[in-house]
């Protein structure tokens, strides 16, 4: 009896020592920590909070969510030194941490009580070894980049990127082992300065001896050994340069030619202070059918359609690349399929077909030079039609490696657009003409009726509207963000400057020929930042400014093309309005007394959607909520005017929403909900509109918004 008493006990004491063990963490508590937020603190622990009931609900029949987490009283001593540690890598080198904890019929909750203390600064930062071993013109930039401010926190991360550079500025100069000790580091607690001393050995400066080369793959005999060389772009006699290698492996990969594409220095055939260089390359295939789906919401509609794209690499040799294209969609997708022909009056969407070389080199230099060709054909429901044709020439600039740009693009276009609007937006143009004539006395329902008896009788129901433009432009660029797909700190910036039809107006003018196209210059910069509102790297928060403006200074701006012209609204703008629905609501003149042809002007300037002054811009949060997946709050603001003199601040449209995200291996895939909560043009309460209808707008995406 008494050995069955003593088993029982045990098993109740095991089964409660296993209840204990399973208890759910419901919260970590950090005070104490004016330095370092929760989130990072909570990155660097191995004790978690279990997830909500909702996520945990999600994993138990699936992959997504997360399942619950348990407190272990084993972790705290792990957790204390992580937090410990990183504390000290910020330069707090006296932290205290301690830990409390407590149960109730929740679960457990527990706590991590930080006592900061002051920071160590920098006092000095010392290089030594590389004095009389590299030309002091490097030194010099050496030494001015690692200069600290003595008012400097102490840091890993500001000791690692002095010393990456001080290693990455040799190796990129001919210093191929260059080589550091280990840091050492000199902590005064008295006055709480810190003095660093690292020791360099540059080794020897190594000149490249000879370019070898390797093939693989399928394609290997349809490409040469010379144009590995050419495209690379290194030779013999340069100095060693790391930097130069990593651009060959860029210009290797953009040609598309390759799987996969390694450069790398033979150290053991070094002789004296020379070494080759080996590339190999595993060559594809040369020709590629690629067939695609295409889901979007332009016009405000769902659109879905179908592209098909032809690629012969190595086209002609040289790397060229031939590309022949088109794609098709279609509102209304099933008469699409019924009759598939544009032409069709119950068929509403676009088609695109192109044609383009392209080339990684343009005499001689790596400067990627691309012509391309292409129609395109658009059926609006309510407004035009648009047939676009043209060519576009355009070259990619390779910038050196200290510049500021990280990018640079010029291009020359001449495109040739017709648009046909249609009786009813006519109609509507002209009555709202009508009803702005000074002393009009006529109701809506009259000048309706004039309006449909004009465009009816002296229009045919419809208008045409033809013109060519040539395109001068360059793009600029500076990308200074951390991370390409996930910026969490940083800015970007990028500015287009584009002229219009100046050329054939000067050879115009030189053979004594008239031209009666405008000419403009437009301007458009971009600006994106991202602010150190949160410390983790799981979360970003940034701000985007968009601005630009045509000027035209010969001619009628309200001949300027309309796919020239500004648009807001999409999944990349204002999220609360579809792709081009923000443009300015007048037409561009008004006149007292108008004869026939004046109003056939008015009737074309009026039906010219699209704006001459563009402003715009996000307030955005990404958040990783689980795994790949994240979530997005937004605002975004903006709109388009005929000028900039007309821009009102009571006009700019402004649109709030949440959008969810899946951070591919290969770009983030989103989808953003935006609400109109102030829309210019309907000025009604939001409770008095439709939801759905009249407020919502959905867009889905690949890649963040800015």
């Amino acid at each position: 009896m008494r050995k069955i008493l003593i088993n029982i006990l045990f098993t109740f004491s095991l089964l409660y020592s296993q209840t204990v063990l399973q208890v759910e963490l419901k919260s970590i508590e950090f005070t104490g920590n004016h330095s370092i937020s929760n989130s990072e603190l909570s990155s660097v622990i191995l004790s978690k909070e279990s997830p909500g009931k909702f996520s945990q609900f999600l994993n138990s029949f699936s992959s997504f969510g997360n399942p619950p987490n348990y407190f272990d009283s084993l972790l705290i001593p792990l957790d204390l030194q992580a937090i410990q540690s990183l504390y000290i890598t910020r330069g707090f080198f006296k932290v205290k941490v301690g830990y409390s904890y407590k149960f109730d019929e929740k679960g457990a909750y527990l706590k991590y009580v930080i006592t900061e203390s002051s920071p160590v600064k920098f006092r000095s930062f010392v290089l030594t070894g590389l004095e009389n071993k590299i030309p002091g013109e490097f030194l010099d930039v050496i030494n001015d980049y690692i200069q600290v401010d003595t008012g400097m926190v102490y840091s890993d991360a500001r000791l690692e990127d002095r010393k990456n550079f001080t290693l990455s500025y040799l190796r990129d100069h001919g210093f191929m082992l260059a080589t550091h000790d280990q840091p050492t580091l000199i902590i005064d607690t008295l006055i709480n300065r810190a003095d660093v001393l690292i020791n360099f050995n540059p080794g020897k400066r190594y000149i490249i001896s000879d370019i070898l080369t390797m093939r693989t793959g399928v394609g290997m005999d349809y490409v040469e050994d010379q144009l590995l060389k050419d495209i690379v772009g290194i030779k013999p006699g340069m100095y060693y340069s790391h930097y130069d290698i990593q651009r060959g492996q860029v210009r290797l990969y953009r040609t598309e030619l390759f799987n996969s594409a390694i450069i790398n220095a033979i150290i053991s055939d070094t002789i004296g202070n020379k070494v080759p260089l080996n590339i190999s390359a595993d060559i594809g295939m040369l020709h590629e059918l690629s067939p695609e789906i295409i889901i979007n919401n332009e016009d405000n509609t769902f659109n879905l359609g179908l592209g098909l794209s032809l690629v012969k690499k190595n086209f002609l040799g040289a790397a060229r690349k031939l590309t022949i294209s088109t794609s098709a969609a279609a509102q209304n997708i099933s008469e699409f399929i019924k009759q598939p022909a544009f032409n069709d009056s119950t068929v509403f969407g676009y088609t695109d077909s192109r044609l383009s070389i392209e080339q990684p080199f343009l005499f001689g230099r790596p400067i990627n030079t691309k012509i391309e060709t292409y129609f395109t054909l658009q059926k609006r429901r309510n407004e035009y039609n648009s047939t676009l044709y043209g060519a576009k020439l355009s070259f990619d600039i390779e910038l050196a490696q200290f510049t500021y740009l990280n990018a640079l693009s010029t291009y020359f276009n001449v495109e040739r657009s017709e648009y046909k609007y249609k009786r009813n937006y006519l109609i509507d143009l002209l009555s709202r003409f009508y009803q702005r004539i000074p002393g009009n006395q006529f109701s809506q329902k009259e000048t309706d009726s004039l309006a449909t008896n004009y465009v009816d009788e002296e229009l045919g129901g419809q208008l045409l509207s033809r013109s060519t433009n040539t395109l001068l432009g360059i793009i600029m660029g500076a990308n200074k963000t951390d991370d390409v797909f996930f910026p969490t700190s940083g800015y970007s910036l990028s500015l287009l400057i584009e002229e219009s039809n100046s050329i054939p107006y000067l050879i115009s003018s030189l053979f004594g020929g008239s031209f009666n196209r405008p000419l403009y210059f437009k301007l458009l910069g971009t600006g994106s930042f991202f602010l150190p509102f949160y410390s983790s790297k799981e979360n970003s928060f940034g701000i985007k400014i968009k601005a630009g403006q045509i000027f035209n200074y010969r001619g009628d701006k309200a001949d300027i093309s309309l796919n020239q012209r500004f648009y807001a609204g999409g999944s990349n703008s204002v999220r609360g309005w579809s792709t081009r629905q923000l443009v300015p609501i007048e037409p561009l003149l008004s006149l007292e007394n108008p004869t026939q042809e004046d109003l056939e002007a008015v009737l074309a300037k009026g039906a010219a959607t699209g704006g001459f002054f563009l402003l715009e811009g996000s307030v955005e949060s990404r958040n990783r909520l689980f795994g790949k997946f994240g979530s997005a709050i937004f605002i975004d603001y903006g709109n388009t005017w005929n000028s900039v003199k007309e821009f009102r601040l009571n006009q700019i449209a402004v649109a709030g929403g949440f959008g969810l995200r899946y951070y591919s291996d290969f770009a983030p895939i989103r989808l953003d909900f935006g609400i109109k909560l102030y829309d210019p043009s309907d000025k009604r309460n939001i409770s008095s509109k439709k939801f759905l209808k009249e407020l919502a707008q959905f867009h889905i995406g690949i890649g963040e918004a800015f």
